[in-house]
């Protein structure tokens, strides 16, 4: 999936991006079998989430529900629309955890301490946005070794595409039911986003995934009629000297394995 330098990632201006994430992800059962089933592996690995980094958090929903289920020791999370940001503060005193949004580009973030976080979360987010591999290796930067990093993904076994002109979600409409606001609708091709996951310093320890065949959502305009859409989380190795061996563990459907 080829890109052309850096072109910004998206800011929404009107508030269909608050009306999408209104009441997502508050609770257990809003999350995908493939969220689930990293949270749950995390926890077999790991036993707790320590501090989380929470990248696309929106109104902070997956949050409120990791802190209510498990033992949070912090949670950091980060958008670049103010408006979910804002439409997120009703919601603080039912955080569980020591919390903090702060609204700003991950690319441009200020005051995030790199490798200190145990889980880095970008859920519906990088898939969602322009600078896909920037972000990827951004959000890296700021896993704290042997900490997790968690990201869902969009995958074909063909070519991926990474074009809001050819493949976009429309977030709001005119009165006309013409979409005046897109997400991107980024679909990675398998190969080219292991070869990225292989490329992050240090070099993680651990790969983890779930994925399953679905259709592109109804309102998509995008060139594919199915894909795997998957969650992927990456152990950072302990150490930045060489290139460590990776241990992999891919839940996803076979016939998608052997295309790759």
């Amino acid at each position: 999936m080829k890109t052309a330098g850096p072109r910004g990632n998206i800011v929404y201006k009107t508030e269909g991006i608050s009306r999408l994430f209104d009441g997502f992800r508050d609770s257990w059962d809003d999350f995908y079998q493939s969220e689930r089933w990293a949270f749950e592996k995390i926890r077999s690995i790991n036993k707790t989430f320590g501090r989380v980094l929470d990248v696309g958090c929106g109104m902070g929903g997956l949050g409120l529900t990791l802190s209510g289920r498990y033992p949070l020791k912090e949670y950091h999370g980060v958008d670049i629309n103010a408006q979910v940001i804002d439409r997120a503060k009703p919601k603080f005193s039912r955080f569980k955890a020591p919390f903090k949004l702060q609204c700003c580009d991950i690319l441009k973030a200020r005051g995030l301490q790199k490798g200190t976080y145990d889980t880095v979360f970008s859920l519906s987010c990088v898939d969602w946005n322009i600078e896909t591999v920037p972000m990827i290796h951004r959000c890296w930067q700021y896993v704290k070794p042997g900490g997790f990093f968690v990201i869902s993904l969009r995958l074909s076994p063909g070519k991926g595409i990474n074009n809001i002109k050819k493949s976009y979600q429309p977030i709001e409409w005119d009165n006309q039911g013409r979409p005046i606001e897109k997400a991107n609708y980024v679909v990675f091709n398998a190969r080219e986003f292991f070869r990225t996951a292989e490329s992050l310093k240090p070099f993680p320890s651990n790969l983890l995934g779930y994925g399953y065949w679905g259709p592109p959502s109804k309102t998509a305009v995008t060139p594919y009629k199915k894909l795997v859409f998957g969650v992927v989380v990456l152990q950072k190795s302990d150490s930045d000297e060489g290139q460590s061996k990776i241990t992999a563990e891919l839940k996803f459907p076979l016939d998608f394995i052997n295309q790759l």
